[in-house]
């Protein structure tokens, strides 16, 4: 595709793409070409020269960097998530019993790489608001956690593994993840998907900047995004949407 319009996106939006691009296309007649990655490394990657129309992050403060450095429009949110935790089942986690589960030194912590994907930074941001909670809980679940994903060194998902594939190995006995990320495993017995205590949730708003200068039909793709149409298909994705 020629005249795509080329987005460099979140990989937590992977799920909601397709459905965006079919739509998209049919309503503009236009094609998306679509890079996935995590955030940080894709924003990195946009400052040493990699070409974008669009970039759509896991947060804002990704794109108004990009804003600030005048590659790109100032940044806007299109949608919400939440974070929750993917566990094993036989983990027996719920979130009434979310503290002292995730406070035993035994229970291995999962979480995405803070810094290269807003993933392991929201998460570590659990660890921080039950620290000021409970001085000492949040730094050793901090200390604990692992790092297995979304950073510069991670290796790639074997080939064939689903998600959760960490959990099933038996290499972590939960991962911190984003809901519309764990909701697809909602039905499998070898999972539990629990929400994350409201006091120590941290608001997740996704962002998108356009570049500078941009064309038409990108700014039709980020009109598209805030648009019902847009929007109702993010929500089926398992995102909330920005109203």
């Amino acid at each position: 595709m020629n005249n795509a319009v080329r987005v460099l996106s979140a990989g937590s939006l992977r799920h909601a793409f397709p459905a965006l691009i079919g739509a998209f296309g049919h309503e503009y007649g236009i094609g998306i070409s679509l890079t996935l990655g995590p955030a940080g490394l894709l924003r990195e990657a946009i400052e040493e020269g990699t070409g974008f129309d669009l970039f759509a992050s896991a947060n804002m403060a990704h794109p108004r960097r990009l804003a600030s450095l005048g590659l790109a429009e100032d940044a806007v949110c299109f949608a919400r998530n939440r974070l929750c935790v993917l566990a094993r089942a036989g983990l027996g986690l719920t979130t009434e019993n979310f503290l002292a589960v995730l406070s035993d030194p035994a229970v291995r912590i999962g979480t995405s790489t803070p810094g290269d994907d807003p993933g392991g930074d929201y998460a570590f941001e659990v660890f921080d608001r039950i620290e000021a909670r409970y001085p000492g809980k949040g730094e050793a679940m901090k200390s604990r956690s692992l790092q297995l994903v979304g950073g510069r060194n991670s290796p790639p998902a074997p080939a064939g593994k689903g998600a959760g594939y960490l959990i099933t190995d038996g290499e972590v006995d939960l991962m911190m993840s984003y809901y519309s990320n764990a909701r697809l495993l909602a039905l499998d017995r070898a999972f539990s998907v629990v929400d994350i205590p409201g006091e120590f949730q941290p608001p997740i708003e996704y962002g998108m900047a356009i570049r500078r200068n941009a064309d038409a039909e990108t700014r039709h793709l980020r009109d598209f995004l805030l648009s019902a149409t847009g929007q109702e298909i993010l929500s089926e994705a398992g995102f909330s949407p920005i109203g």
